[in-house]
Formats: structure tokens, C-alpha cells, sequence
């Protein structure tokens, strides 16, 4: 009944015929919408790609594409793909960086610290997802992973993302993987990495400016076809945050939330499946929208296992936040991640609890009720005779202001807006003001005023 009552909506507020589908995927026209999930293989987890199982690789991609999904996002993670030593002579002086069982070659993925073998691996298993009609979303410099810093042996120590020989190696990294990858049909996305600003807390925005830079401009080198995906976490619009929506949304193609509701402040306050959980994605993926420029999609959200709710809830909690997304051009949703962790004994997964239950797949394969949701999602969205929805219509401009809670004042205006029966956008203080037939300035703090040049006259 839900299905059909929001196909009967679509069809009235759009006015215009839409456009026949014809079955292509993209992350950024808008309109369009993808799902799937995060992947790590069911057998191994971080470790897939030193304990590569292409067996079971291929056993869980046939899994999730029958479950109707079309998009995952993959790590390589970095120490198994560029696993570089430092060598060392009298007096503790730095000798060579190379493999720990032999030099650097002087030509190939080699002379770049990465591994051939690694690379080998991932071959196989943009392969396998080809195979199984699956797009991926590479996250290039995968370090941080579920609580735990993955970094090479080389660069142990070093501040990661500041460190002028840390960010030489990711860029050799970086443009190694997209060179020999580029080409791939598979491929949809390169992602910078898995919220890389938590692999060091940097002095300054410009620090955070200067390492997104170097990364995104080694992609875009290499490949100018594919968007290049921010994969960051916790972004503000503040003008003194560190990490800043704003400078994300000007170095990358396509912005991302990683809305958890236990994790992200005020989300936390209610049961999940009620109307501030369910809300939240959408508010903080359309916050990060508008303020950065960008389009942006929901990389990863989930449930904390049944710490936080059921199976039951969690299926309910999924399908409300599939349509929200959806409505409000949120461009995807996938979820973390696709089978269970519970079964494995090593960091991070033995850290701690919250990491071990958040699959669709169970340890046996056996699909949870979230899976079932995915699916029919899939089946509603592949029914509908159009490819994309109309532009969301946007009848205020929420304008957010520095000394105040700007997170905690977009999500609570964004949900307000929705039970006054209207839409908003959202904006910072110092960014030229939209058009708008009305202007909400929610919690306004401080004495800075809105400068009269970012005004424009009617």
C-alpha cells in the first residue's frame, strides 16, 4: 500500500512525463538512486586479502546481487597493498625503504611500494563483481577500519595525514591503483578512502585541505571519467572545523554521510524506528548537500546489532530510511556491511561488540529481515516506468550561523520543516545568500552579522 501511494505521488507532483529508464547507474545526476552495502568477505573480514578466498568471494557477490543490490564499497586495505619496510644502517640511519623480503623494482606497481600480488587479488575480484552485475565504490587509502589503524610498516609512527613522506606514499598508492584499475567496467567510483580524517588529528583546516588535494588530484590525473567520492566522517560547517563540508564538497564530486544514530549527536534520543532516528540520515546527508555544493549519498548506516534493536526493528528502521533518502535526492544508501564478524577472533573485530553483528548475512548465510527490505526496495524502484524523480521542491533556506550547534540547529530544523508540511535547504552564514520565498535563521548566535555583499540584489 505504501508502494503504491508514493508512486501515485510521484506521478502527480512531477507535472512533466519523465524519462523512460534505461537502467544505468549513476552517483551524482540527480534523481537517481542506488542501494547495496559495504563489503568484507564473509570468511575473513579485514584479513580477505591476505587469506583471499576466491571461492567464497564469489559465492558472497552471487549472494548480494541476487538480493537485488548494485553497488558495494570495497577496501584495499593499505598495508596488504603497498606493504613497504624501512631498512636501516649504523646508527639507526633510515637506508632504504623496500618489501621486506626484497628491494623495490624499478618499474611497474613495484617501484611504487605496491604489491603485485595484492593487486592480483583485486583483479579477481573486480572480476567476480562484473561477473555478478555489481558496481563498485573503491575506497583507495583504506587505514582506518572499524576502530583500528591499518597503516604500512614504513610509515608506523608517522602522522598520517600531515607527514610529507606519508602522503608521498599514498599518492604513489593512489595513482598505482587507479592506473591499473581505470579501465575496469566494474569500477563505478574512486573513494578517497574509509573516514580518513580520523587516521590523525590534524592542527588546521588547511592541513585537511592540503592531504584531500594531493589525493583527489592524483585520482583525477589518472582518470577524469569516474566521480572521486570524500568516503569522510563527521564533517561541519563551521568556519573553524578542521574537516569543513565546504572544502569537501570543492575538492570532491560527491559528498557522503556515515549516519549511525547511537554514534552522531541528538540522533540518539529516541527508539529507531521513530521519527528522529528515521530522519536522520536524510537531514545530515542533505545538510552536507547543500552547504557543500555537492550532491552527496548515504556510504554507509546501519543498527548496532541487537545492543541497540531487533531484527524486526531494524527491517522497519531500513525501510523508512530508504524512502527518505530516495524522496529527499539523497542519491544512495548502503549498509554496513553485508555479513556478520562475529565468528572472528582478531582486532578489531575482538575489540569490540558493536562490530560484530551489523551484516544482511547472518554467519551461516542466512538472510536477516534487513535484506528483505533491500530487496523489495529494489523490485518498487526497478517497477516505476521513470529513471529519476523530479527536482525536490525546496520552499525555505535554512541559513546556519558560527557559535552555535550548527548540526544539532539543521537537524532539528529539517524535521520541524517536515511536520509544518514544507521542505528547506540548507546554508552557511558566510556563503551568498539563495533565492528563497523564505529564510529561517534557527538558534542565530553571536553578534557577526550576515554581510550585505553576499546579498544579492533582486
Amino acid at each position: 500500500m505504501l508502494y503504491v501511494l508514493l508512486y501515485s505521488i510521484i506521478l502527480s507532483v512531477s507535472g512533466v512525463a519523465q524519462t523512460p529508464k534505461n537502467g544505468s547507474i549513476s552517483l551524482t545526476d540527480s534523481g537517481k538512486f542506488v542501494v547495496g552495502c559495504n563489503y568484507w568477505a564473509s570468511h575473513a573480514g579485514t584479513n580477505m586479502w591476505k587469506n583471499w578466498q576466491p571461492d567464497i568471494v564469489d559465492a558472497d557477490l552471487k549472494q548480494i546481487s541476487e538480493a537485488g543490490m548494485q553497488v558495494i564499497r570495497v577496501f584495499p586495505l593499505w598495508p596488504d597493498f603497498q606493504p613497504i619496510h624501512q631498512f636501516y644502517s649504523s646508527q639507526g640511519s633510515l637506508k632504504e625503504v623496500r618489501f621486506k623480503n626484497g628491494p623495490l623494482p624499478s618499474t611497474g606497481p613495484g617501484k611504487n611500494g605496491v604489491s603485485i600480488e595484492a593487486l592480483a587479488h583485486f583483479r579477481e575480484f573486480a572480476d567476480l563483481a562484473q561477473k555478478h552485475n555489481l558496481k563498485l565504490i573503491v575506497g583507495l587509502v583504506t587505514g582506518w577500519m572499524s576502530g583500528q589503524l591499518f597503516v604500512p610498516p614504513a610509515l608506523e609512527g608517522r602522522n598520517i595525514l600531515s607527514d610529507p613522506t606519508s602522503i608521498m606514499w599514498q599518492v604513489k598508492l593512489v595513482r598505482t591503483m587507479v592506473q591499473e584499475f581505470k579501465y575496469h567496467p566494474a569500477v563505478l567510483a574512486w573513494d578517497l578512502g574509509n573516514e580518513c580524517n580520523v587516521m590523525e588529528n590534524v592542527e588546521n583546516s588547511q592541513t585537511a585541505y592540503v592531504w584531500t588535494a594531493s589525493l583527489t588530484n592524483a585520482i583525477r590525473a589518472e582518470d577524469q571519467t569516474r566521480p572521486v567520492v570524500s568516503g569522510m566522517h563527521g564533517l561541519s560547517s563551521s568556519s573553524t572545523a578542521k574537516w569543513r563540508i565546504q572544502d569537501q564538497g570543492e575538492l570532491n564530486d560527491l559528498l557522503t554521510t556515515h549516519p549511525y544514530p547511537f554514534f552522531t549527536p541528538h540522533t540518539n534520543q529516541d527508539k529507531a524506528n521513530t521519527i528522529r532516528a528515521i530522519m536522520h540520515s536524510a537531514a545530515e546527508t542533505r545538510f552536507y548537500s547543500d552547504v557543500g555544493g555537492k550532491p552527496c549519498m548515504v556510504e554507509e548506516t546501519g543498527i548496532l546489532g541487537p545492543m541497540e534493536a531487533n531484527e524486526q526493528v531494524q527491517a522497519k528502521f531500513l525501510r523508512s530510511i530508504l524512502f527518505n533518502n530516495w524522496a529527499n535526492d539523497c542519491h544512495g544508501l548502503l549498509w554496513w556491511c553485508a555479513y556478520d564478524q562475529n565468528h572472528l577472533d582478531f582486532t578489531p573485530y575482538e575489540w569490540s561488540a558493536v562490530e560484530r553483528d551489523l551484516g544482511l548475512f547472518r554467519r551461516d548465510r542466512s538472510p536477516k529481515p534487513v535484506v528483505g527490505e533491500l530487496t523489495n526496495f529494489r523490485k518498487f524502484m526497478d517497477s516505476l516506468p521513470f529513471e529519476s524523480l523530479p527536482s525536490r521542491k525546496k520552499e525555505a533556506v535554512c541559513i546556519l550561523t558560527d557559535g552555535q550547534d550548527q548540526w544539532g540547529v539543521a537537524y532539528s530544523s529539517f524535521i520541524l520543516a517536515k511536520q509544518a508540511g514544507f521542505d528547506i535547504e540548507f546554508q552557511h552564514g558566510s556563503q551568498s545568500i539563495k533565492d528563497a520565498p523564505l529564510y529561517i535563521l534557527p538558534s542565530i548566535n553571536g553578534w557577526t552579522h550576515q554581510p550585505e555583499r553576499l546579498v544579492e540584489s533582486p
